[in-house]
């Protein structure tokens, strides 16, 4: 898996010059190389000038793979080490791992003695999975340039990101043991201490990092992290506040200043912070832990959701999702359908939405409706394995169009065999068709995995049909032991002692 570094080596901001700027630049390499002794260079041709025009333009439109490919064809064709540097940059911007890396190579190949061109080599091999080779490169410039900090971050974050902390932790040592300690370095070796359970190392390295950057909103919150994980809430909570007041509209601060309040009983005031969350990884997860707190009336949360779809138009159908497992945790499904209707009008290739509004109608017996939402989806999309599982497990359940019954479960199955709840299906499939031995060696399989009520009514009725009534029972009674009024399993006794009598009669 290709290596996320930090971006360490800054594209340059002066890119967007001119084309004539570097046209002049070119010509220029040549008319020096024509005053001088040794042979001159062909000169600039058409398709090279193209080449140029073609690059500028693609990288004044923000189309910076484009704009690589273009420089680095000049390059290759002048060997202008300038040009090389230049698609280099421009690959790095377009996060196209073999675009970068094959203009680095081209740039280290052209100014073997740059460290620029080095560094970039190494990172784009390891952007690319190489991860060895990009070691080594970086040990040849840590060797040669033993204080150049950069060479060493990224070998450290090839470390990290091959999981090797043992060895992270030796190499950055001597980087973060004495003085003021780089704080790229120290950051990660912070990590690494984390991952090795060292907490309480890892706290005071971060401590003596505090005390040379006290304005680090980063530090603060990673401080608070580390205090988390001790279990030390109070502390961790004053490292979080001290991020706020730095930041007052840092996301990341509040998310974690609310997850402090929560931790030490204080809802109001995690609430509080929760809902001054507007960005960032954690928003969904504040919205739905603020939602938690509040724990609003369906009208209240019809104008939050509302205010939230206004806010934030990007998740919509996330929100919609949101918004009707709230309503479905309340007990009001029937308005968490009207919603999921709403959602999939809005967004009717949203397969998640649709998936939802189908299987909310299933349980609330609307199976033409289920079964629309569920024939879309897989139009839709006919590789969408829960969805042609639903279907097939719908016909199979009501005993009927057996036979497309059989053609979406196998389906599901071969997409994912190993899914209990596809199991289940094959075997519930299997014992409408009458193959019982079949349907329990499927049902044997999914309840040893997932033991839950439907699964264990299923073999409960098939145990039944083959004879093995003890059997059929002490699975049924797994579950009532903890869940007396189950309603799966109190229909499948009926419907076992219904349709085979004479077995219950043995």
């Amino acid at each position: 898996m290709p290596v996320q570094l930090t971006n360490l080596l800054k594209p340059r901001q002066h890119l967007g010059k001119t084309l004539r700027h570097w046209l002049t630049l070119v010509a220029g390499s040549f008319v020096l190389a024509a005053c001088s002794t040794t042979p001159p260079a062909p000169p600039l041709s058409s398709q090279d000038l193209t080449h140029l025009l073609a690059g500028e333009l693609a990288l004044h439109r923000g189309q910076n793979l484009q704009a690589s490919q273009h420089f680095l064809a000049t390059a290759e064709n002048t060997q202008n080490p300038d040009l090389a540097k230049r698609a280099t940059y421009a690959g790095q911007l377009s996060n196209q791992a073999q675009t970068y890396k094959q203009a680095s190579q081209m740039w280290a190949h052209l100014q073997p003695d740059a460290v620029l061109a080095q560094q970039h080599l190494a990172q784009s091999l390891a952007q690319s999975g190489e991860t060895e080779t990009a070691k080594g490169i970086l040990l040849d410039l840590m060797q040669a340039h033993p204080d150049y900090l950069p060479a060493a971050t990224i070998y450290a974050e090839i470390l990290l990101s091959e999981q090797d902390y043992a060895q992270a932790n030796i190499f950055l040592s001597p980087y973060t043991s004495k003085g003021r300690p780089d704080r790229l370095l120290a950051s990660i070796h912070v990590q690494v201490l984390s991952q090795l359970q060292e907490l309480n190392q890892a706290i005071t390295l971060l401590t003596r990092l505090l005390n040379h950057y006290p304005d680090d909103t980063s530090l603060l919150l990673s401080a608070g992290v580390l205090y988390l994980e001790l279990d030390l809430k109070k502390q961790a909570q004053t490292y979080f506040l001290l991020a706020v007041k730095q930041q007052p509209d840092n996301s990341q601060a509040h998310y974690y200043a609310a997850q402090s309040y929560l931790g030490l009983g204080h809802k109001a005031k995690a609430a509080e912070h929760f809902g001054l969350v507007h960005d960032g990884p954690n928003l969904m997860r504040s919205k739905i832990e603020k939602l938690a707190i509040e724990q609003p009336t369906s009208t209240a949360a019809e104008a939050y959701f509302a205010q939230l779809r206004d806010d934030y138009p990007r998740l919509s159908a996330r929100l919609y999702l949101l918004h009707t497992d709230y309503l479905k945790s309340i007990d009001n499904p029937k308005l968490a359908a009207e919603l999921y209707q709403q959602g999939v009008a809005q967004h009717p290739d949203n397969t998640e939405l649709r998936y939802g509004a189908a299987m909310l109608a299933a349980y609330l017996s609307n199976w033409p409706l289920a079964e629309e939402h569920l024939l879309i989806i897989i139009q839709q999309d006919p590789n969408h394995a829960n969805a042609l599982n639903a279907l097939g497990y719908t016909y199979a359940d009501h005993n009927s169009n057996l036979k497309q019954a059989e053609s979406y479960i196998k389906r599901a199955f071969a997409l994912k065999p190993e899914d209990p709840a596809i199991k289940d299906s094959m075997g519930w499939l299997a014992f409408r068709q009458g193959h019982y031995r079949l349907a329990r060696n499927y049902l044997q399989q999914a309840f040893a995995e997932f033991p839950d009520a439907e699964i264990a009514a299923h073999l409960g009725v098939v145990e039944w049909a083959l004879g093995n009534i003890e059997d059929a029972q002490l699975i049924w009674q797994s579950i009532l032991q903890d869940d007396p009024d189950n309603a799966l399993i109190k229909q499948a006794i009926q419907d076992a002692q219904k349709e085979f009598p004479n077995e219950g009669s043995n």
